[in-house]
């Protein structure tokens, strides 16, 4: 049995005679077809009759790819924009692919990409939302804090200070003490101060168990509420 030469199926006629021409995986055959009628070309396909054609569900396929992939990725922050991207190139494709026979794959990847591109507004929203919550926590605002106590006693870090509020609106802040043993970094805690009204100071307190003896240093960083209140920790702050 013969390696085929080519996609067997219905194909753009090579002569240009008719519409649609048979391949049928070897050679071209005299079964043509216009406007969805078949017939037989009695003037034969010698000419041809070495020349495969050339399969057009590439271009179908890779339309509903591209405009899949485009719309899984379409609501995620930032991503959104490569989404948009791709599905303007999946409808491009697509809409090449429904000059080929067959263009289901393309018809399906133009729906997902109009999809995908609708789906993109929620993305920009979405990463609205993200750049406005990361901006809050590192723009805190203008605040004052202070330290009154940073010492170790039998192996406890006890820590006590002040934070005041100097901005003309209420804040959160959440504040992250760090203990400094010997240029070394013993241990963190947070504190989460909610609701701080202007010009207003509220207290700070910490005791963490160090095992460590020696000069303390407590070095505090004030930052605003954690994006979408996810733990301090698990945004890599010590």
């Amino acid at each position: 049995m013969s390696t085929p030469l080519g996609p067997a199926g219905w194909h753009p006629d090579p002569l240009g005679r008719y519409e649609y021409r048979y391949f049928n995986g070897h050679e071209w055959t005299a079964d043509v077809s216009v406007r969805g009628e078949r017939f037989v070309d009695p003037a034969g396909v010698e000419a041809t009759a070495t020349t495969p054609p050339k399969s057009g569900h590439g271009l179908a396929t890779a339309a509903f790819v591209i405009g899949l992939v485009s719309l899984l990725g379409a609501w995620i922050p930032f991503v959104f924009v490569l989404a948009a991207a791709g599905a303007i190139t999946s409808i491009a494709l697509g809409v090449a692919a429904l000059k080929k026979p067959q263009p289901g794959f393309a018809i399906a990847g133009i729906v997902l990409s109009i999809a995908a591109l609708l789906t993109c507004i929620a993305g920009f929203a979405f990463t609205r939302l993200v750049v406005r919550e990361v901006e809050a926590y590192l723009q805190p605002g203008p605040h004052t804090p202070t330290i009154t106590t940073c010492k170790i006693v039998d192996g406890a870090m006890s820590f006590a200070g002040t934070l005041r509020n100097d901005d003309s609106v209420v804040h959160d802040y959440t504040v992250v003490i760090e203990y400094v043993v010997a240029g070394s970094t013993k241990g963190t805690d947070d504190i989460i101060v909610k609701t701080l009204a202007p010009n207003e100071v509220t207290p700070l307190t910490s005791n963490a168990i160090v095992i460590a003896s020696g000069n303390a240093t407590c070095k505090l960083s004030v930052y605003g509420p954690t994006p979408f209140g996810v733990p301090q920790k698990s945004l890599g702050t010590p």
